[in-house]
């Protein structure tokens, strides 16, 4: 409430496991009595104001039901984003990475949620060259991102981390290989994100004015409840304002529109 009070238009719900909100004050509880993510989002989304709630990383395993009937029920309160973390597309690499998650898993739960929320956009990371990736396993990485439809992938060369199992695993990959699926899981990512750019032309979305473009006062660019960039005009003293706008096209990796 002070954030809101004090001019504050996003909150984003972040931690290091955000789905296991409530976990721990749980555990002598009678299930009836459990908190949860999406008790806090209900909460969060049911106090006044001109705001909208933003959930940061989360697992496969973490996008219950119950979440996404909250999601859906929030209407515009809630951005329509969810950043699930795939890290592989292969289930070969998961079980090495000790993943809880497998790739049919991960894609039912992102069905799930487009069956119940309106084109809602996902993100992700992915680690390539992981060690013992073979050249199969990075095939099933690009046929699963390409399965969920990503927006947006963070992409990240594996680089061992000291004390770490991986850092001691056999089969390293050559970094030449690791540079070269990182460039093949790019082009797939802007593939895959002019798709989605595209079936937004038209709608309306929620943009929260952030920067001005070229040093112009009345032309801004800010970050839709999607997740996608969006370059419109408005007046001068906009910024941090929320702003519905009508998409007209793409450029390059924005979207343009007009304010409504």
């Amino acid at each position: 409430r002070r954030l809101i009070d004090n001019g504050y238009r996003e909150i984003v719900l972040t931690g290091v496991h955000l789905g296991h909100y409530g976990v721990d004050g749980n555990r002598h509880l009678p299930r009836e009595q459990w908190t949860r993510l999406a008790h806090l989002v209900r909460a969060v989304a049911a106090i006044p104001g001109d705001f909208r709630v933003r959930l940061s990383s989360i697992e496969a395993t973490e996008v219950t039901r119950e979440l996404i009937e909250t999601l859906a029920d929030a209407g515009d309160k809630v951005a329509p984003h969810l950043h699930v973390c795939l890290q592989s597309g292969s289930d070969r690499v998961l079980r090495r990475m000790r993943r809880r998650w497998g790739t049919r898993m991960f894609i039912d739960r992102c069905r799930l949620v487009r069956e119940r929320l309106d084109e809602p956009a996902f993100t992700t990371d992915i680690i390539v060259g992981f060690p013992g990736e073979t050249d199969e396993d990075f095939e099933q990485t690009l046929r699963t991102s390409r399965d969920v439809g990503f927006s947006k992938i963070h992409i990240f060369p594996f680089s061992p981390r000291r004390g770490t199992p991986a850092a001691t695993m056999e089969d390293p990959v050559p970094d030449a290989v690791k540079a070269e699926r990182g460039e093949r899981l790019a082009a797939l990512e802007t593939e895959l994100r002019d798709a989605y750019f595209q079936r937004l032309v038209g709608r309306r979305l929620r943009v929260m004015a952030e920067s001005h473009v070229d040093g112009n006062a009345r032309r801004w660019v800010g970050t839709s409840c999607r997740y996608a960039p969006v370059e419109f005009d408005a007046s001068p003293d906009s910024e941090s304002q929320l702003i519905d706008v009508r998409v007209s096209h793409q450029a390059n990796d924005r979207l343009i529109g007009q304010r409504l």
